[in-house]
Parts: structure tokens; C-alpha cells; sequence
């Protein structure tokens, strides 16, 4: 037997898989942070202002950094990088991004465009629904509408750090613009067409780079963490080059390589926030489903405290009854981001049987009539083993949202 342990809220639950069936327990790979973060972040943008961009008017900072001291620190590095050129606080905006297909937590932004705000520095938080300006359309006929204040300023920089997206292959300075800077009616021309495609990623992360061309950015600072959060580089300038050295630095840390599909995918989103509710928590399915061989079985670790989580995706999910023809309806005639994660998540039972470990009662998600509730993973697991035969093979995930599953094609 092998004992693993897998994120639960901010404690973990135990799981034991048979030595002869686990295929593997896949992580991320470990890199150490640097050692001093200012000086790395510095050092990524000095010099922004008299050899980058040259400029007497507004200028716009979208910010996409989870992080509150990180985030504040690339503002303090800008504000420095200002004054050498004569620019006062007042020249600077910043706009808090809202990305929908990535939960944030409201507190953090609300706490920082505080301490910003007493710095002199005008904040704008993001609103898909308003002061949004028609740009273009797309290549893909996506129209483009963006951030009112982003897009008319004389300089346009964008800061974001680099993670794994379920969604989006990364989470990075172009889905910031894409999807952090745009408006539903944009976001709805980037989700609708690949709706009900069995993988997502590449094509949105393509089409979210296309997106971000038309809003011209000037510069771009990206920053690169490991899993424990520390940061392991810095990088700033073309938008282009500062995606490249990004992927290059990030993708020996989250791409993970796959064998054959597995019969049996034991996967947690990752314990707290990840798990904080099933809005939050079932975004790491994408990852299994490119795991998990059709007709087999998905073990959702994620307690879910606040059950459900978004309002308008438990509505959605009410008002269809998990009949997914009626939910492509609903959507096309009244799109929504949470409509789009309800249709992605109960899209993943076609595939696969789903179990979840957690902490909701059992009538709760009744409206979810294929889900299947335990209360340990070791209960789980044996009902799987039972229903898929006890030589099935099992790949355990212990952080789900984390990682980037490449799939190896068998020669």
C-alpha cells in the first residue's frame, strides 16, 4: 500500500492506494525563490521610463497579482521608476483586472487600492459590464471591447503573475487583458464557439493572445512563482519576448507529462482557497479529463465549505437540471461565466464518473444527479476499484489547478 496525502480546505485527508495499481502521484516540480524580490523586480524594470516608453501623459497599470504585498511592491517599483523622469503619482492609474474564470479574493484588491489610493494614485477596478470601448473585432470575429480608462491612456503596462489556469493553459498578462480588461460581450465571443470542446486550453490561451494583441500594450512585467509561492523570476518588456522568457521559465515547473490514459484519477484542486466551494473546486476537472480514459473515474478531493459558491452558477445549475442541451440553450441565448463553468462541469460526467470527497450533505447537490458524495477517499477509491475492476490503475493529483497535464503520444 502507498499512504498519500491530499489537500483538504487547510488541513489534508489521507488516502491508500494499492502498490499495483498506482501508476503515480504527480506534482509539480520544485525550483527555490530568489533571494531578495525587490531586487529582482528592480532590476526587471529600471530604466521603464527613459529607455521603454517615452511619455508626458496618463499612463495605465493593469494589475493581475493575487498577491497583496507582491502586487504592492510592483506599484512602489513603478512609482520609483516615475519619479526618476519627473512623473508624479497623479500621472499613474491602476486597474484592478477581474478576471471571471479565475476567483480572487474581493478583500485583498479592496485592502490594496486603499493603501494606493493614500499614495496619491488614482484605481479603477475593472468592470465587464461598463465604461468598456469597442476596439475591433477579432481574427476569429470576437468583438473586442475594452477597458475605457486601460485603453485610453498614452502608456498601457500590464503586470501579472504566471500560473497554471485550468481554462487557459496560464494565467498571465495576455488572459489579464483578454478576460481581466474586456467585456462580457468579449468574453462571450472567446468562450461560446469552443463551448462543448473536449479540450479548452490551447485555444483559449490562443485565442486570448489574439485578444491582447488589439489593445497594444507598451510594456508587460511578468512574474513567475513556485508552488509555494515564491517568486523565481521577473520579467519585463515586449509583451512577445516577456511571454516567451515566461513560458520558458514556468513550463518546467507545471507541464507534466502523461503516459496513457488512466482508468482512475484521484485529483484535489489544491486545499484552500481552491476548494473554498464548487465554483472554485471543479475548474481542476480539466485537468483530469485529459487523464482519465473515457468511461472511467474522477476522485474530487475538496471539502467546499460554502457549498455551491457563486450564486448565478448554483441558479444555472438548478434551472437545467444537469441536462446539458438546455444549458447550451440558456447560454447562447443569455451568456455568463458562471454559466460557462456549470456547463464545463457537468460536460465532465460524459466521460467520466465523478466522486467527491467532501464536506456538503448529500441533498445538496442533488440537483447534480450523476455525483456521487463520500466523506473519505479511502471510501472513494474502493467504490471505484469495485465498479472498474481492482487491477484499475489510479493517478493521484494532489494539486489539480497546479499543474499542466501534456499528454504523450504513443508511438
Amino acid at each position: 500500500m502507498v499512504d498519500v496525502w491530499l489537500p483538504y480546505d487547510k488541513t489534508e485527508v489521507h488516502i491508500r492506494v494499492p502498490s499495483e495499481n498506482l501508476v503515480g502521484v504527480v506534482e509539480a516540480r520544485g525550483k527555490p525563490g530568489v533571494k531578495d524580490i525587490t531586487d529582482e523586480v528592480e532590476n526587471a524594470i529600471k530604466g521603464l521610463f527613459s529607455e521603454k516608453i517615452k511619455v508626458r501623459g496618463k499612463i495605465a497599470l493593469a494589475l493581475n497579482i493575487p498577491d497583496a504585498h507582491l502586487a504592492k511592491l510592483i506599484v512602489f517599483s513603478i512609482m520609483k521608476e516615475m519619479a526618476h523622469v519627473g512623473l508624479k503619482n497623479e500621472d499613474l492609474t491602476v486597474v484592478f483586472a477581474d478576471n471571471p474564470l479565475t476567483p480572487r479574493a474581493a478583500n485583498i484588491t479592496e485592502q490594496l487600492r486603499g493603501e494606493i489610493v493614500s499614495l496619491g494614485i488614482n484605481t479603477v477596478i475593472h468592470d465587464p459590464l461598463h465604461n468598456n470601448t469597442y476596439i475591433c473585432d477579432a481574427e476569429d470575429g470576437a468583438k473586442v471591447y475594452l477597458d475605457k480608462v486601460f485603453i485610453e491612456s498614452e502608456a498601457r503596462i500590464v503586470a501579472s503573475t504566471i500560473e497554471p489556469d485550468p481554462y487557459t493553459i496560464y494565467s498571465c498578462c495576455e488572459t489579464c487583458v483578454s478576460f481581466g480588461l474586456t467585456s462580457l460581450e468579449t468574453i462571450r465571443g472567446i468562450l461560446t464557439p469552443i463551448l462543448s470542446a473536449e479540450n479548452i486550453q490551447e485555444r483559449v490561451f490562443r485565442k486570448a493572445i489574439d485578444v491582447s494583441r488589439v489593445a497594444k500594450v507598451n510594456y508587460s512585467i511578468s512574474i513567475v512563482r513556485n508552488l509555494s509561492g515564491e517568486v523565481i523570476g521577473c520579467f519585463a518588456g515586449e509583451s512577445e519576448k516577456v511571454l516567451h522568457e515566461s513560458l520558458e521559465a514556468a513550463d518546467p515547473l507545471y507541464k507534466v507529462a502523461f503516459g496513457e490514459e488512466t482508468s482512475i484519477v484521484v485529483i484535489s484542486s489544491g486545499g484552500s482557497p481552491h476548494d473554498i466551494n464548487i465554483f472554485s473546486a471543479c475548474r481542476c476537472l480539466e485537468n483530469a479529463l485529459k487523464v482519465v480514459r473515457r468511461n472511467g473515474a474522477i476522485i474530487l478531493v475538496a471539502e467546499c465549505p460554502e457549498g455551491y459558491g457563486e450564486t448565478g452558477f448554483h441558479q444555472i445549475i438548478r434551472k437545467s437540471g444537469g441536462d446539458l442541451d438546455l444549458l447550451e440553450r440558456i447560454l447562447r441565448d443569455n451568456f455568463s461565466v458562471s454559466g460557462f463553468i456549470a456547463y464545463r462541469f457537468l460536460r465532465a460526467f460524459k466521460k467520466a464518473d465523478i466522486f467527491m470527497v467532501t464536506a456538503i450533505p448529500d441533498y445538496y447537490v442533488s440537483e447534480i444527479p450523476k455525483l456521487k458524495i463520500f466523506r473519505t477517499a479511502n471510501e472513494s477509491l474502493n467504490y471505484a476499484l469495485s465498479k472498474l475492476g481492482t487491477k484499475s490503475k489510479v493517478i493521484v493529483i494532489p494539486h489539480g489547478n497546479s499543474i499542466i497535464p501534456v499528454i504523450r503520444e504513443q508511438k
